[in-house]
């Protein structure tokens, strides 16, 4: 591996964070094309990882510039909160990364509201029966009304951080029965991941677990299990669970087992060898971040060590084989795939795989600015 300062890269990441400022205007990036982002308007789930690299390079530079575009943006997200423009379980992403990080980093009461009627609207999608948030689709679908995903973990802290900033223990008694319901149904056998799962909606009673982006219901989507491994531990830290924790602990284990020496992991751990090879980083700086975390939540020293260690591995290889440098890309991690299943944005840039990216640079440079959890608060 490289000699590599992740000083340096961290402001090198930022720098492209500054130059795609007016590259944006006021659009999103959704999915890379080449070298370049396809925009659109605020009306999809990644929206938030633009603001949300916006905030994280705002947080180490303290340049106005990015406080001002951060800024700037918040009145379209309450625009599509009053107006329900394509809610889903992802309003946790949404909120965490432009609300509560505005309110994390410049205290404005707006944000701070905005945030905390975000969760509102998403807790509006449990199912008291099953005991689940559901993912997609209208409450009354008569489908998704009965699928969680295991993404959704990574929605929970705006439910534990609503029970935070409010008193009121109804946002986190909910993501804790979510957590619980994803540990008890959507962690199989050998520590591996389904990415959705399905009740019956009426009675609550489990059906079975489905993949969406995976190879196969059985293999083991990455993004997917980074999600969980990301999502667990933070899980674990809002409710001070050792289950959740160790629940964490193993599917990293399993994530880490399963990477070839390569480290940039494939977008599916079971594709077969006649399947599409194709990588998917951002599974890689999801997993960087869980660790990162982990490594300051588990008790036993040497433990944290080496998941620190690994996190750093992570974050190294992925600079040396998927950070671009060239001056007139938009994004900053190649090879993140949306849906390789579907062929849609295979090894590309996109919103999440960026954002990750950032942080986990962010943390390693020792610098966490913590959106998530409660490291900041």
């Amino acid at each position: 591996m490289q000699d590599i300062s992740i000083e340096a890269t961290l402001q090198q990441a930022i720098e492209q964070v500054r130059i795609n400022i007016p590259r944006f205007g006021d659009q999103y990036p959704h999915n890379g094309d080449g070298k370049v982002y396809v925009l659109r308007d605020n009306d999809h789930w990644m929206t938030s990882f633009w603001v949300g690299e916006l905030w994280l390079s705002y947080a180490i530079s303290q340049d106005e510039t990015f406080r001002r575009e951060a800024e700037r943006r918040l009145p379209s997200f309450e625009y599509r909160l009053t107006h329900r423009i394509h809610e889903d379980h992802d309003l946790g992403f949404l909120y965490t990364l432009s609300a509560r990080a505005e309110w994390q980093l410049t205290h404005d009461p707006v944000a701070r509201q905005l945030a905390i009627t975000a969760a509102d609207h998403l807790i509006e999608r449990f199912h008291p029966k099953g005991e689940y948030i559901q993912a997609w689709g209208a409450l009354n679908d008569p489908v998704e009304g009965g699928r969680m995903i295991v993404d959704c973990l990574m929605n929970l802290p705006l439910l534990f951080w609503a029970s935070h900033e409010t008193g009121d223990p109804k946002y986190a008694e909910i993501a804790a029965k979510h957590a619980r319901t994803t540990r008890r149904y959507q962690v199989r056998e050998g520590d591996t991941t389904y990415h959705t799962f399905f009740f019956n909606q009426d009675t609550g009673e489990p059906i079975g677990g489905k993949t969406a982006q995976g190879y196969a219901d059985d293999s083991l989507w990455t993004r997917g299990q980074a999600w969980a491994i990301y999502g667990f531990a933070l899980a674990a830290e809002w409710m001070n669970d050792r289950e959740m924790l160790d629940t964490s602990i193993r599917l990293a284990e399993r994530f880490w087992a399963e990477l070839s020496s390569d480290l940039v992991p494939l977008w599916d751990f079971r594709v077969p060898p006649d399947g599409p090879q194709k990588r998917d980083s951002s599974a890689g700086a999801i997993t960087a971040c869980g660790m990162f975390k982990l490594a300051t939540l588990v008790s036993d020293s040497a433990l944290a060590a080496s998941f620190r260690e690994r996190a750093e591995k992570l974050t190294l290889r992925l600079t040396e084989a998927c950070f671009e440098t060239a001056p007139d890309a938009q994004g900053l991690l190649r090879d993140s795939s949306y849906n390789v299943k579907n062929g849609n944005a295979v090894e590309q840039f996109m919103p999440f795989g960026d954002y990750y990216y950032l942080e986990s640079l962010v943390t390693m440079a020792g610098k966490p600015i913590d959106f998530w959890g409660k490291a900041s608060l």
